[in-house]
């Protein structure tokens, strides 16, 4: 049998067409080199930590120029509109939202004898009016209060609740 043997691949055996090739580890025959190859992982780890610190975090953003590109989140969150659009775009949300619970009311309304069924009702009512109070709110809110709500809603994905 022909064998050939690379640091990255280890042993191969040539092995007829039906069967497989198998890979072949061998361990190493003493305890220094062990330590040896401890010692060369510990030196890539340490490489590879120095690269991330250096190009990665917020404040490389800023310092690396070009280099470093920012998240599709810090793009969305800069394309913010105005705080005037965000109020009305959170509440075509809210009140979407209040519609399609008022819909999934209606649903359960009907199976209210089910056990189970006047608990959801509750749960249901309960969100619908943390909802309304929440949209009669969002008019006296400050715009920082409405930015993050924004950023939570639509950038995030979040519920509103």
């Amino acid at each position: 049998m022909d064998q050939q043997s690379s640091p990255e691949k280890g042993r191969q055996l040539s092995s007829a067409p039906e069967q497989a090739p198998r890979l072949i580890v061998e361990q190493p025959k003493q305890l220094e080199n062990v330590l040896e190859m401890i010692g060369l992982l510990d030196a890539v780890s340490e490489r590879v930590t120095e690269d991330r610190s250096q190009g990665a975090g917020p404040s490389a953003g800023k310092a690396g120029g070009a280099r470093a590109q920012k998240s599709a989140r810090d793009q969305a969150i800069e394309s913010i509109p105005v705080p005037e659009m965000q109020r009305m775009q959170l509440q075509k949300q809210i009140r979407d939202e209040v519609r399609g619970l008022e819909k999934q009311v209606k649903v359960v309304a009907r199976r209210a004898a089910r056990p189970g069924g006047a608990h959801k009702l509750n749960t249901l009512y309960a969100r619908i009016r943390r909802l309304n109070s929440l949209l009669s709110n969002l008019f006296e809110a400050s715009q920082d209060v409405i930015r993050r709500l924004f950023v939570r809603v639509f950038v995030d994905k979040q519920s509103i609740l």
